[in-house]
């Protein structure tokens, strides 16, 4: 009895004391963007119908109908993207780190990091043009990829 209490009294404070089960959170993930190249090349194939090609590249941004009557999606993308390749590593504010230490802490010159750089952007464009016959079966498509 007389090591009964001790024991219970350190299996209480043990068990009080075991962390808390982990909480998780399902945070919804944003879908990828599926109008890509090698999505349009890889799966869009001639015979798909229209509720395939949603499924694979999302509504379409035009819809219009040719002089036969059929319908046209028309997908178009832009983006651009920059960068720059220059020899300063890092930089702090104005200043670049690698003026030294006391040129760093007291001040030093405040040329920009662009001034030794070299910055580019590249701006990219991608069209999907997807014709459907009588019966909303692709029945030709054509895609245009441009960088420049």
């Amino acid at each position: 009895m007389k090591n009964i209490i001790p024991i219970l009294s350190i299996s209480i404070v043990m068990f009080n004391c075991a962390p808390p089960e982990p909480i998780i959170i399902e945070v919804p993930v944003e879908k990828e963007d599926k109008l890509t190249l090698g999505t349009v090349q890889s799966r869009i194939k001639k015979g798909m119908n229209q509720t395939e090609v949603l499924e694979v590249l999302g509504s379409p941004n035009i819809v219009t109908k040719n002089s036969k009557g059929n319908e046209v999606w028309t997908y178009d993308k832009v983006g651009s993207s920059q960068s720059s390749s220059s020899g300063v590593s890092a930089t702090y504010g104005q200043r670049q780190l690698n003026q030294g230490f006391w040129a760093f802490l007291f001040g030093g010159t405040t040329t920009s990091a662009e001034s030794g750089s070299d910055r580019s952007t590249e701006s990219k464009s991608l069209t999907v043009i997807i014709t459907f016959d009588s019966n909303s079966n692709v029945s030709d498509f054509t895609y245009q990829s441009l960088k420049y």
